[in-house]
């Protein structure tokens, strides 16, 4: 999922959300290329570094009112992520297929310092854990690990 789908999603939804969009772009350009979204629902960085000291200062801010922060790729956000040791869980969409056209891959993939687990049954999609699911011809499975020094 990259951020142009997540903007699709209902304003209802999208107001809850906070972004923090690392880009090689200047600020301006992203805010002028995306004109119709809050911009107070949105930080523009050029760095994972920086994206996660504004992370850290918004769930650090009872009124910003932020409980999680998630990481969507490309490849490099995810292993830098990964490498920070910020990550608690990895929310994991493994696909059985080679996919034409994929031009994203995580190299560098390391989840020796996480275990598997399975999600609360009060979680959103946890009756969907370990299940392979198929839609389109294309397998699929989620998975969820958490650090092992939880």
């Amino acid at each position: 999922m990259t951020f142009e789908d997540v903007i699709k999603f209902d304003e209802k939804y999208r107001s809850r959300w906070h972004f923090i969009v690392i880009t090689k772009q200047s600020p301006e350009i992203f805010y002028n290329t995306y004109k119709e979204y809050d911009r107070n629902h949105i930080d523009v960085v050029n760095s994972f570094d920086q994206a996660a000291q504004q992370a850290k200062l918004l769930l650090d801010t009872p009124s910003a009112m932020i409980e999680s922060v998630f990481v969507f790729g490309g490849a490099v956000p995810y292993e830098q992520a990964l490498e920070s040791k910020l990550v608690q869980r990895v929310y994991l969409t493994r696909i059985f297929a080679e996919v034409p056209g994929c031009d994203t891959r995580v190299s560098n993939f390391d989840l020796s310092n996480f275990r598997r687990i399975k999600r609360a049954s009060d979680e959103i999609l946890a009756e969907l854990d370990d299940k392979k699911i198929e839609e389109k011809g294309l397998q699929y499975q989620f998975q969820v690990y958490e650090r092992n020094d939880l």
